[in-house]
């Protein structure tokens, strides 16, 4: 099991887990965001390569429309 924290939230799974998973489990549509992992941008093509380990803080943002 590893914990990571997701925009200050902890959560907890069962390990080995990619980052296309973690957004899968939590129901985050890949439409429209960015991901950072430990304040590194980690791009789209990357994110099912990029297995998560214990400790690491999940920044992920979302682009929103206005003026």
């Amino acid at each position: 099991m590893i914990t990571v924290n997701v925009n200050n939230t902890a959560h907890t799974f069962k390990s080995p887990y990619s980052l296309q998973d973690l957004l899968i489990k939590l129901a985050i549509s890949e439409k429209g965001i960015a991901v950072a992992v430990n304040n590194q941008i980690i791009s789209k093509s990357n994110w099912k390569q990029h297995q998560l380990a214990e400790g690491e803080n999940i920044l992920i943002i979302r682009a929103t429309q206005g003026g």
